[in-house]
């Protein structure tokens, strides 16, 4: 007989009538909800704790990151809209803003991380799935190691736990599972970590797709409006097809990549479904689309031959946006000119526009490269074969020389291929370096 126990984490205790019961099924699923509310545990629990509510949840996270308790493991909650679900899951109602995209602060999500982390590691499971697919998570049995992430909006008229959360269930799985010790699978939301064990190189699709924003655009500020735009349309999935698609055709992602890949799926140009990366909708741009990847003789869902679709696209045909990204100084105004010149979605209000800019931060914060001084300024160079190129990027010509280890003067600088940092241009004239290499002498 399972032995239930609660999170030490627990600094706040008020349990609710509003449940039932001891559970009939051994905890294997997550539940994070959003409060649509910034509460604290006390009032959270509060509201729990009146029987005419009719709800309740687990655990709760309180704008502080203060975690209440209101039901015991051992029992079942009153959350998700599902019986069969919430008997198998620990539900968490976590702080959020009261507008769409339900936004939760940084103490909430680390919060969240490290509950649903104890949650895993009392229950003796060392890996948290998401499989970003309902009727996929809902068949699928985990092993006696896993635990699922599941969501209210499958079971509820609901679009809890909000977009913000949503989006980065992703990200909350893969942190939870390094954080229990083991290998972490890569990101990408629709493929569950069972279909990816065993694969080798697992491709980070987030640091891919900002290596390839960042050097064709050549701004932090344009490359994370564009990503997170990208990120609220797909999760940054290449085979991410539309949800209520998915559902009434009766395929999953990769399913439907596949079927339009060896042609047994012929309706692709005209179905209207949301696919790939940017949600390619619009007959006209999924047939250019096909034809790409027909061209490339590349899957339909491969993330570089969507990346440089994306690309040709910007090139060929928004060359405004294009030039907005360039001279952007904020993530907010380039996020807000990919939203209402190239995905434009029925709602471009306030609301999606904050929204989708958060999105855009988070990827700023995490990739863009440090502000180097306007130039001219000096730098060191830390390695004795640093080579000299004619332009700046990987794809450019040796010249054949090498800086040496030294101190040197850099009168521009560029983003470009093969360098995180960017390439430098000699005061010499000699051509340009990697900054990858290099520390700025203050």
């Amino acid at each position: 007989m399972m032995t239930y126990t609660n999170s030490p984490l627990v600094c706040y205790t008020l349990l609710s009538p509003n449940h039932s019961g001891k559970r009939r099924h051994a905890i294997d699923r997550i539940s994070p909800h959003c409060v649509v509310g910034q509460c604290t545990a006390e009032t959270l629990g509060g509201w729990f704790s009146r029987s005419s509510n009719g709800a309740s949840s687990n655990y709760g996270i309180d704008r502080d990151g203060r975690v209440g308790l209101y039901v015991e493991e051992k029992n079942c909650s009153w959350c998700t809209s599902s019986n069969p679900n919430d008997q198998r899951a620990v539900t968490i109602e976590c702080a959020s803003d009261t507008r769409n995209p339900y936004t939760m602060n940084g103490a909430v999500y680390d919060t969240l991380i490290k509950l649903c982390a104890d949650i895993c590691r009392r229950n003796g499971k060392r890996k948290l799935l998401w499989l970003a697919d309902r009727e996929k998570t809902l068949s699928y049995e985990p092993a006696e190691d896993e635990m699922v992430l599941t969501v209210h909006r499958w079971f509820a008229n609901k679009s809890c736990p909000g977009e913000w959360l949503y989006s980065r269930l992703g990200d909350l799985a893969q942190r939870v599972t390094v954080a229990l010790g083991e290998q972490a699978e890569s990101p990408a939301p629709a493929v569950s970590p069972a279909e990816a064990e065993g694969t080798e190189n697992v491709v980070d699709t987030e640091k891919t797709v900002w290596d390839y924003l960042y050097g064709k655009i050549g701004n932090a500020f344009g490359a994370a409006g564009m990503m997170g735009n990208l990120y609220a349309e797909s999760g940054l999935n290449p085979e991410n097809l539309q949800n209520s698609f998915s559902a009434s055709l009766g395929l999953t992602d990769s399913e439907y990549t596949a079927a339009v890949d060896d042609g047994s799926y012929t309706d692709f140009v005209h179905d209207s479904a949301g696919y790939g990366l940017a949600q390619w909708t619009f007959w006209s741009r999924k047939q250019t689309l096909l034809d790409f990847a027909r061209m490339e003789e590349k899957s339909i869902g491969d993330l570089s031959l969507q990346l440089d679709f994306l690309w040709m696209e910007l090139s060929e045909s928004f060359s405004d946006l294009l030039s907005a990204l360039h001279s952007a100084t904020s993530v907010a105004d380039a996020s807000a000119a990919v939203l209402t010149q190239f995905e434009r979605p029925a709602d471009v209000g306030e609301s999606v526009q904050e929204g989708r800019a958060g999105f855009g931060e988070m990827f700023y914060e995490k990739y863009a490269p440090p502000a180097f001084p306007t130039p001219p300024f000096f730098i060191r160079v830390k390695v004795d074969d640093l080579g000299i190129r004619t332009g700046p990027g990987a794809d450019f010509s040796l010249t054949g020389r090498c800086t040496g280890v030294g101190v040197f003067t850099i009168v521009e600088v560029n983003p470009g291929q093969g360098a995180v940092l960017g390439w430098g241009r000699l005061k010499s004239g000699a051509g340009w370096i990697s900054l990858d290499d290099c520390d700025v002498l203050k």
